[in-house]
């Protein structure tokens, strides 16, 4: 086996606090990966309080040769959900791995694949895209609408991660269904990869449930939020023959939220349960080992009503221990169930489905088995390790560098267009400084490219200004196209926009994108812009310009466009002049149009 230099970009890691399922996956894949000799790195994008790593992990990543690296918060990154993955690309263009391993969780390795598929930067470093569950997956288990732009533009974000990854790994099938069937660009060469688990990491047994006996402690594990499917564990409780409930102790297992607290839990559960339980008990600070020794407490079963999962720890990790569970039958669950259990230990996440499954578990006077694994651990440790031996970077198809090139400066961009006979054109206004080099840069991010469109991020004060480039239906709502381009002068003439009372670029990429030309942005700053980037409430604006364009075709994620119009009116609720407001109204109008055709 070749040893590799490997870098895993993650949100969280094992001990820091609170840590869910993708940073447990990402941190013992990087023990998986250091133990079987590869060098591996963990950089942990910003976003989380920085505080000091619980001993214990500190001690066993040394040990295994993993380097864990906190990166810090910059507040000088425009818009706020590209930060982490500047921060990140900046870190590995300064020293580029062989491979880098990216959590889809935050698109945090957006900006380097970016860069590498202009050729700025990273070319010769291949990408591994680990998927967990994109933002909508996660709104769909919490039952909720994204409520902010800066969700969808993490969503837009993670769908051009998987588009440019050399290599997507997923947890379950079902994640992969869910993404082609809602149109994402799912590579048919996708692996499926179950999370791997502590013990297949160290080689070290599994410390085992206690077996034997009826169950006389109710466990529910997980946070406490609807997603994790409270209000049914609390119906179905409510449905039992309260007979059941004598002796039975009941234990929450996880952090309380803003709607769900004790109180409200206490107040779901009523008399009917409160008043015939032998006790009740809230466990909201417990890290993953005191988790996991509570139920592995002899007569403790474990209850998961979950509304949605994909590959949940929790299930995986009651699997792994031995821990009697009763679990929803939703997502990529049956996936880790063995065959033969699934009918016994996994239900419908509806209260009725669980009352019934919990009469039989605790009628049952020999206890409730454990499930086994649908699979063996050490297919998904070797599985890791060929990808990562074998996973080898893209090569793009180059073109040859434009030569036609004209600037068109400040004035009438109609009447620039009409004197220029080059191919391709760069419209640059009072307010643009561009640095020496510029057009140079777009010429050869082009060419690497071949893209119809090719925008960079700018300075703006004391900023760094990104942009998405194709930002979908994103970029009804604001421009994430970019301020300034290059781009063909056959487009430039069919949609140039000479109207414009803060950003003329946005309706002019915007319509050029909505007619299928190719367009990315370099996530380099190549000028300083001291112009403002529109948005849908400009008064006086492009806005209106950028709707028409958008009622004149059909195409994008219709429902995606319609959950960006509920954000962006549910962000304007707070205030904003009539003629804003009036604008809204239309932007909804035009989702509800495009929608019934």
């Amino acid at each position: 086996m070749s040893r590799r230099r490997v870098t895993i970009l993650a949100s969280e890691v094992l001990g820091m606090p609170g840590v869910g399922g993708p940073g447990t996956a990402d941190s013992l894949l990087a023990l998986a990966l250091a133990r079987a000799g590869h060098r591996v790195e963990v950089l942990v994008a910003p976003g989380r309080e920085i505080v000091p790593l619980a001993l214990e992990w500190e001690e066993r990543y040394a040990a295994s040769g993993v380097a864990v690296h906190r990166l810090a918060h910059d507040p000088g990154i425009r818009p706020r959900f590209l930060e982490p993955t500047a921060v990140v690309y900046r870190r590995l263009r300064a020293d580029p791995p062989e491979v880098v391993v990216a959590d889809d969780w935050r698109g945090l390795a957006f900006a380097a694949l970016r860069a590498r598929q202009v050729g700025l930067a990273l070319t010769d470093t291949a990408f591994v895209l680990y998927t967990h569950g994109p933002a909508r997956v996660l709104a769909e288990a919490a039952r909720k609408v994204p409520d902010t732009i800066d969700r969808f533009g993490e969503a837009v974000v993670q769908r051009h991660c998987l588009e440019l990854a050399d290599a997507v790994v997923s947890p379950s099938e079902w994640l992969l269904d869910w993404m082609g069937a809602r149109g994402w660009p799912v590579p048919a060469t996708a692996h499926v990869i179950q999370n791997l688990w502590e013990s297949a990491v160290t080689d070290e047994p599994p410390s085992q449930a206690k077996s034997g006996g009826r169950v006389r402690r109710l466990a529910f594990f997980g946070q406490l939020r609807e997603g994790k499917g409270t209000r049914v564990f609390a119906d179905a409780l409510r449905g039992l023959d309260s007979r059941r409930l004598h002796d039975v102790e009941l234990l929450f297992l996880g952090r309380e939220t803003p709607r769900w607290n004790e109180a409200r839990m206490r107040e779901a559960l009523g008399p009917e349960v409160l008043e015939h339980v032998s006790s009740i008990r809230f466990e909201r600070a417990l890290d993953r080992a005191a988790a996991l020794t509570e139920l592995r407490s002899e007569g403790t079963l474990a209850v998961m009503p979950s509304l949605l999962e994909n590959s949940p720890y929790a299930v995986a990790e009651c699997i792994e221990h031995g821990i009697p569970f009763v679990g929803s039958r939703v997502g990529g669950v049956p996936e880790l169930v063995a065959e033969e259990d699934r009918e016994r230990v996994l239900c419908p996440p509806t209260a009725h489905a669980l009352r019934d499954a919990l009469e039989q578990a605790l009628a049952s006077s020999d206890g409730f088995a454990p499930a086994r694994p649908a699979r063996p651990q050490e297919e998904s440790v070797a599985a890791w390790l060929d990808l990562v031996e074998a996973v080898v970077p893209a090569r793009p198809h180059s073109v040859a560098p434009a030569e036609h090139v004209e600037v068109i400066a400040s004035g009438s961009r109609r009447d620039g267009l009409a004197r220029t006979t080059a191919e391709w054109v760069v419209f640059l206004d009072d307010e643009d400084v561009p640095d020496d080099g510029f057009v140079d840069a777009l010429v050869a991010a082009q060419a690497v490219s071949n893209a119809d469109v090719v925008t960079t991020a700018v300075r703006r004060g004391d900023e760094t200004h990104l942009f998405l480039g194709d930002a979908m239906s994103l970029g009804l709502v604001e421009n994430q196209y970019g301020v300034v381009g290059l781009i063909r002068a056959s487009l430039a003439r069919e949609y140039v926009f000479d109207d414009a009372a803060v950003d003329p670029d946005w309706p002019l990429f915007a319509r050029a994108t909505l007619s299928g030309a190719r367009i990315v942005s370099i996530p380099d700053p190549l000028l300083t812009h001291r112009g403002r980037v529109g948005s849908v409430s400009d008064v006086p604006g492009e806005g209106i310009a950028v709707l028409e364009a958008f009622e004149a075709h059909t195409s994008g994620d219709l429902a995606e466009l319609a959950a960006t119009a509920a954000a962006r009116a549910q962000k304007s609720d707070s205030g904003g002049n009539v003629t804003s407001h009036h604008r809204l109204r239309r932007f909804a109008g035009v989702v509800r149009r495009l929608k019934a055709r």
